[in-house]
């Protein structure tokens, strides 16, 4: 079974946003997969990770949404921190932004869920218009 590990806090740190998961995990080694991926039932976007063994997700729900907006404005990837380590999540700047263009009006995703990315996202999805 696939470990999901729910993001809860996001905080700038010396130009970067830090990571913060729901549990404490000094013991696990999570290495960055790169891919970004949604989940419309559940309202979330998920950042795959290798544990070694198998992959698992990290979660950023709805309550989380407006911290990435402002994440792909910076064009930054964020860090995730694991006890006293900090892991870059490589392509996820491009990832996420990749994914949510794709979402904009795309009604496989649910419309109801593409009517919350648009919402909150907006100010990217303009972004790139222009």
């Amino acid at each position: 079974m696939r470990n999901t590990y729910k993001i809860e806090q996001i905080q700038w740190n010396e130009n970067n946003l830090h990571l913060s998961l729901n549990e404490l995990l000094d013991e696990k080694q999570f290495q960055p997969a790169g891919q970004v991926l949604a989940d419309s039932d559940d309202y979330s976007f998920i950042y795959l990770i290798d544990e070694g063994d198998q992959y698992s997700y990290l979660k950023f729900s709805q309550n989380v949404w407006p911290q990435l907006v402002e994440l792909l404005k910076s064009e930054r990837n964020p860090y995730l921190q694991v006890g006293e380590q900090l892991i870059e999540l490589s392509n996820f700047n491009d990832e996420l932004r990749t994914l949510i263009l794709n979402i904009e009006g795309n009604d496989n995703y649910g419309n109801e869920f593409v009517q919350a990315v648009e919402s909150q996202f907006e100010l990217i999805l303009k972004s790139d218009v222009e």
